[in-house]
C-alpha cells in the first residue's frame, strides 16, 4: 500500500505550517509550562540551599527561541547544573536533559 499523498498546486493558494508563537500568542502559556517544570526541578535540587525560581528573564535568555533541548541545557548552564544530555526515549526518572527536563516540560504543558 502507497502511504505517499500528492498535494496538487491546483487546489491550494497557500499551505500554512507551524504556528505556533506566529499566529497564535502561546509565548505565555509556554513560558509559565517552563516555570512550572524548572520550578519543581529547582526546588528538589535545593535541599536546603536557597531556591531561586525560574524567572521571566531565564524564560527570555536561555529557553525562547531555542530548540527544547537547547533551551533546557542552556538554563541549567546558567545555573551550574550539568546533565548528560540522554536520548529523547529516557524516563522522567533519569537525570538527563532529555528524559528529566523536557519531557517534564512537555508533560506540564499538556492538559491531564
Amino acid at each position: 500500500m502507497n502511504s505517499h499523498k500528492t498535494i496538487s498546486r491546483s487546489h491550494f493558494d497557500a499551505i500554512i505550517f507551524d504556528l505556533d508563537g506566529v499566529v497564535t500568542q502561546t509565548a505565555h502559556v509556554h513560558a509559565t509550562a517552563w516555570k512550572a517544570m524548572f520550578d519543581d526541578f529547582l526546588q528538589k535540587r535545593a535541599q536546603g540551599s536557597e531556591f531561586q525560581p525560574f524567572g521571566d528573564r531565564d524564560y527570555r535568555d536561555y529557553v525562547d527561541g531555542k530548540l527544547r533541548y537547547e533551551g533546557v541545557k542552556s538554563f541549567l548552564r546558567s545555573r551550574h547544573i550539568e546533565l548528560p544530555y540522554g536520548n529523547p526515549n529516557d524516563s522522567l526518572e533519569k537525570e538527563t536533559i532529555c528524559g528529566h527536563s523536557a519531557t517534564a516540560k512537555m508533560r506540564s504543558f499538556r492538559p491531564s
